[in-house]
């Protein structure tokens, strides 16, 4: 019976928000044991254009750096 926390972006969407472009990234953290999620938890977060996104993972860094540029 192993337990594992999963933390993952499963969810970035591209908003237009008063006339600006903003990133929305939904992070679901995921409690697994033996393959089976037994709970989840969701936070969701906005990255704008003259954010810092360096820190994000690497499908979100894609993404604003494609919409940012």
């Amino acid at each position: 019976m192993a337990l594992t926390k999963e933390v993952v972006a499963d969810k970035i969407e591209v908003v237009e928000a008063g006339g600006n472009t903003v990133v929305q990234v939904r992070t679901a953290t995921r409690i697994v044991e033996d393959g089976e999620v037994i709970s989840s938890s969701y936070h969701r977060h906005v990255i704008h254009s003259d954010g810092d996104w360096s820190s994000e993972p690497t499908n979100v860094q894609t993404i604003c750096n494609a919409v940012f540029s």
